[in-house]
Order: structure tokens, then C-alpha cells, then sequence
């Protein structure tokens, strides 16, 4: 099963951490994400490959960017 990785930096929401999980996907880390406050940026990995920046905005959107 692939290994992933979420970031999250000192953004003054939260401390910065890493968030290491296993999956099929990396769909999984939008779950992972609805932990964190709104409006908290990640950026999510698959083993040392950088994936892309995840969001979940106010609204509840969830956003990708490159």
C-alpha cells in the first residue's frame, strides 16, 4: 500500500506537524484534513514525490493546487 504524508506548517492556526498514513489513494488526506481548523494549508506527499497543497476552505470546499 502506497505511503503518504501531510505537512502543515506554523501558518498561525497550528503548530507545524507531519501526518504519516497508508492507502490505496491519496484521497484518504482530505478525511485527515477535516481534523484541522478551516482555511489550514497542507501540503501532501507520497513517499519523497510532492503531490500538491490542500485546503478546506470556510465554505466546507475542499481545494487542490500544484
Amino acid at each position: 500500500m502506497p505511503f503518504f504524508a501531510l505537512t502543515l506548517d506554523d501558518d498561525g492556526q497550528g503548530e507545524p506537524k507531519r501526518i504519516e498514513f497508508t492507502a490505496d489513494d491519496p484521497h484518504r488526506a482530505f478525511f485527515i484534513l477535516e481534523k484541522e481548523k478551516t482555511g489550514r494549508k497542507a501540503i501532501l506527499w507520497q513517499d519523497e514525490k510532492r503531490l500538491g497543497a490542500l485546503q478546506r476552505t470556510e465554505n466546507g470546499v475542499r481545494q487542490i493546487a500544484g
